[in-house]
């Protein structure tokens, strides 16, 4: 016997939706708190991710997620491709966590 559910669906696929849309658990969605505080919403959402999938810092990998070589007739398969919510913002690494001498100021 199957169960009635609802099923959600969006006209560009999960890409399209804001993260936490229609969280059925009770959480808050990222994207309002992110505007309630005056913060970036994608560094609001690296907060409730290990740092390794957002920022470039050394952390746990697992073996299926280390790339894969592409052999003739097949598309290589990248860690960004196989884990697209893994993927990791340069923008925000290079805000958060490299100094640049243009930033810094001896005044």
């Amino acid at each position: 016997m199957l169960r009635g559910g609802r099923v959600f669906r969006s006209v560009g696929g999960w890409r399209s939706k804001p993260i936490g849309e229609m969280d059925r658990r009770g959480r808050f969605n990222f994207d309002e708190a992110a505007a309630a505080l005056n913060l970036d919403a994608a560094y609001v959402a690296a907060l409730y991710k290990p740092l390794h999938y957002t920022f470039a810092v050394r952390g746990q990998h697992y073996p299926a997620e280390q790339g894969r070589v592409s052999r003739p007739g097949s598309l290589s398969s990248s860690r960004n491709r196989m884990f697209p919510l893994y993927r990791r913002n340069n923008r925000l690494d290079a805000q958060l966590l490299r100094l640049s001498r243009r930033r810094i100021s001896t005044e």
